[in-house]
């Protein structure tokens, strides 16, 4: 159980469990019914294509055995576009595998019979009219080139590059592949009668024949994966290509998903394009990019011996693993806290976990800013807050810092494994201020972002995560093109890197933290205000990314002079501690992304003190709800959008975070909590008289965050499809009582679903809040905030948390709700009143539980 005291944060009471109203599906496309009514020119127009390829590829084959060139056994690659209302599971029908599910009615598919037998005979039956279900060629629209399928699986970095790939030189690539196979879409589980227990369900014959047809696909999917993992492996060493790993060297090391898997290659121009053109199950592939740290400077640097006494942690504090260029463990303000004998190192060619990183290391920065995330002591006795483990994956090199033998996906993957799955107490939260030079992929989840939302949701964990830096020769690239601060932020190469598009991870912007001006230089970014070099968002699929920000610093330009120049002095940075020869060290000469994330980490820590057996969902959601945006932003930006893409939801407090006042009362979901398709969850906060009667207009701040993980699936896109199920909330409307929302959310739906009419900040659709562009629906950290008029609200405010379809109903998605009230006058004090009334509600929902155990029994 948490711990209690002065103004906690309450149990939220669920009051009502049930199935869902949905309103969804949109009319048929007007293409797919003009096709229909033109069925010989449609459907001659699709013979047309086929024998194309047949021909084409036929030849092809007899080359490659002439020229003795690895055989093409994943089929024709294709890009079709199709009706973007379809299930694409149409398409097993026209004797296509589905690769990979895009935007806008484009698949990546597949075709093993190189004839397209299945193709003609069920386009004659169309042409033909045999009978109404003959109708599938018509939502099937157009055939397209190779080069628009490479569009649609290349990353930028390798487009950029295509046309002048050379046959003789070596590229480095990540590449993914599908092995989904004729199971795009995985059975639903049949209803459960209800007059059937659901014991005498489970063992009747109808579940057992779905229970074994769902179990046989993921064996059909794992044994795909075998058979495309050994093609790939065949293919790359028929051109001397080399895998990429630092875990098993020698031997091809496959990321595995549940119907994908990714690899690091080192190849030639030559067996690169041989991959791109016919290895058809391919649905993604980038060139390596490097990976940027924060910026550390040259500043002058103090030797420091203060009278400090640093105290470590409880015995019991929370442990975060720091994942990094390893940490000076012997510095006096970090030792006490570093569990040394638990530091690994996955650097190839050492075994060292040191931070070698020059000017002043990394890793040790950022472990520092974990433990000292306010200011650093110079005398007195300081108690550290957690323990740090440290996870070394970075080389020497501060900028091009990991060795390009590392995958990373992979390094996540065995970090977790160690420090979350086999140690005697596990680490729960782990520091990530890794990412891309360049701006993260809106095609697909990369291996390395979908590896941290596996772990996430497999393990119960919570991965805080840089956003990314833009480099100082970009910056200076948007001044010489004339795009000035805050403007280049929106620009697509000041988009977050990867990783930190992850659906799971918090991902951290970074604010300034000054406001300096002198007659020679002022900063970009005044204080509260976006860092010059903090990436933006949206994320993939629209999504709220950065999720917060904190304090890394920024830049300072000079005002004067023809050339443009760029200083950190110490007024903009950050106190970090730095890796230092002797003695005590610690300065203001580091700014970044990297520096910004762990303070960050140091809230979660600081939550997980509270509730350390609550879902790490519950941490993310209380970070998020703990957020505001800056005064200075909100008031200074022309659109709200905007600062949702500069700052998330904004600066989180570690005091919302873990408590309350006598003005502001916070209720909890502390238990983790499942919802699959079809099932929905209603929380009731019970009003007092007190706030909402007639004539009272207190102003009252509401604010509901949503936290939820689900299973991932790379081969998708959207979230919707990315997740095995997706959840949202919605609210009960103004002037509307338990019984009402009750009845609106699972028996009568709505026509237009909306927010209860409240003014929203993001809003439930893109177009619904003060937020234009965005909905908090496109991600699993939904957070949204409005200021109502108490005597607006009824005798309970009522949150439903709904489950809809994704592509496996049968694994739920894990989720954390927060509900926040605020009188933002403090002219009532809500918390005692709120707490009362819940107290009593929970009082009587146990003794329903109660009666309900007793009839149970004595049937």
């Amino acid at each position: 159980m948490a711990m209690t005291g002065e103004f906690s944060h309450l149990s939220l009471p669920m009051v009502i469990y049930g199935k869902p109203k949905l309103r969804g599906g949109g009319e048929k496309d007007p293409r797919t019914l003009e096709n229909r009514k033109n069925r010989v020119s449609h459907g001659g127009y699709i013979k047309s294509k086929a024998s194309q390829l047949s021909k084409f590829w036929n030849e092809k084959r007899e080359e490659r055995v002439r020229e003795q060139l690895p055989e093409i056994k994943t089929g024709i690659p294709i890009l079709l576009e199709i009706d973007p209302n379809s299930d694409v599971n149409f398409l097993k029908g026209l004797g296509f595998e589905v690769v990979s599910e895009l935007e806008n009615g484009y698949v990546i598919v597949s075709n093993g019979d190189f004839n397209f037998a299945t193709l003609f005979r069920k386009t004659e039956d169309f042409i033909n009219e045999v009978s109404n279900r003959c109708n599938t060629p018509a939502r099937v629209y157009a055939f397209h080139e190779d080069e628009s399928r490479f569009e649609k699986i290349f990353g930028s970095n390798l487009l950029s590059i295509w046309r002048t790939i050379d046959e003789n030189d070596r590229y480095e690539v990540d590449v993914s592949i599908s092995c989904s196979g004729n199971i795009f879409e995985l059975e639903q589980p049949p209803t459960k009668p209800v007059d059937v227990s659901e014991e005498e369900f489970k063992k009747s014959r109808r579940f057992l024949n779905w229970q074994q047809k769902y179990y046989d696909a993921y064996d059909i999917w794992d044994e795909l994966k075998s058979t495309r993992e050994q093609q790939f492996g065949e293919f790359i060493s028929h051109y001397n290509g080399e895998f990429i790993s630092s875990f098993i060297d020698g031997e091809p090391v496959f990321l595995e998903f549940c119907d994908s898997f990714s690899v690091r290659v080192r190849i030639s121009g030559k067996c690169l394009r041989d991959l791109v053109y016919n290895f058809s199950a391919i649905f993604a592939i980038e060139y390596v990019g490097n990976l940027c740290i924060g910026k550390s400077t040259e500043a002058s640097i103090a030797n420091l011996n203060f009278d400090v006494t640093i105290v470590p942690p409880d015995d019991d504090a929370p442990i975060i693993a720091v994942i990094d260029s390893g940490i000076q463990e012997g510095h006096k303000y970090l030792e006490p806290a570093i569990l040394s004998h638990d530091s690994k190192c996955y650097v190839k060619g050492t075994t060292s976990v040191s931070d070698e990183v020059s000017n002043g290391g990394h890793g040790t920065r950022v472990a520092g800013a974990i433990l000292y995330p306010f200011e650093i002591p110079q005398s007195g006795t300081y108690k550290l807050p957690c323990y740090i483990r440290n996870a070394r994956v970075l080389d020497e090199n501060n900028e091009y810092a990991i060795q390009s033998s590392v995958f990373p996906p992979l390094f996540i993957k065995a970090i977790v494994d160690e420090f979350a799955r086999k140690a005697e107490r596990k680490t729960k939260i782990f520091n990530h201020s890794i990412a891309e030079t360049n701006s993260c992929e809106i095609k697909h989840m990369s291996p390395w972002a979908t590896e941290i939302d596996v772990q996430s949701y497999e393990n119960d964990l919570l991965f805080i995560q840089a956003a990314g830096n833009l480099h100082i020769d970009t910056i200076k690239d948007f001044y010489n093109e004339m795009i000035p601060y805050p403007t280049y932020l929106f620009d697509e190469r000041s988009r977050i890197a990867n990783p930190a598009q992850s659906m799971q991870a918090l991902t951290v912007g970074s604010i300034s933290n000054s406001s300096l001006e002198t007659e020679d230089m002022v900063v970009i970014g005044r204080k509260n205000e976006p860092s010059a070099f903090s990436r933006s968002g949206s994320g993939i699929w629209n999504s709220v990314k950065p999720d917060v920000v904190e304090y890394g610093g920024t830049w300072a330009k000079n005002k004067n002079g023809d050339e443009l120049r760029f200083t950190t002095p110490s007024e903009v940075c950050p106190d970090l501690i730095r890796v230092s020869p002797e003695g005590v060290a610690f300065s203001k000469d580091a700014i970044g992304t990297s520096f910004s994330t762990p303070k960050v980490a140091y809230i979660a820590a600081e939550i997980q003190k509270l509730y350390p057996s609550s879902p790490a969902l519950l941490y993310r959601a209380l970070i998020a709800q703990s957020a505001r945006w800056p005064e200075e932003v909100a008031e200074n930006s022309s659109s709200l959008q905007d600062v949702v893409r500069y700052i998330g939801y904004g600066l989180p407090d570690i005091m919302r975070a873990t408590k309350n006042d006598e003005y502001r009362v916070t209720l909890i979901t502390e238990e983790p909590l499942y919802l699959q398709e079809g099932q929905a969850h209603i929380f009731r906060v019970p009003i007092p008289e007190e706030m909402n009667a007639i004539g009272e207009d207190f102003d009252i701040r509401i604010e509901i965050t949503l936290s939820y993980a689900a299973k991932p699936r790379s081969t998708r896109r959207k979230i919707s499809r990315y997740l095995s199920t997706w959840l949202d909330w919605r609210c009960s409307k103004i002037g509307e009582d338990i019984d009402s929302f009750a009845e609106r959310i699972l028996v009568t739906g709505s026509a237009v679903d909306d927010d209860g009419n409240f003014d929203w900040t993001i809003g439930e659709q893109s177009n619904h809040g003060q937020a234009k562009d965005f909905s908090r629906s496109y991600s699993t950290l939904q957070k949204d905030w409005t200021i109502v008029k108490s005597n607006q609200l009824t005798d309970s405010f009522c949150i439903a948390v709904r489950g809809h379809k994704g592509w496996d109903a049968n694994i739920p998605a894990k989720y954390s709700l927060v509900v926040s009230f605020e009188a933002i006058n403090q002219d009532i004090a809500i918390y005692e009143l709120i707490r009362n009334l819940v107290e009593i509600e929970i009082d009587n929902l146990e003794h329903e539980v109660e009666v309900e155990l007793e009839e149970e029994i004595k049937e």
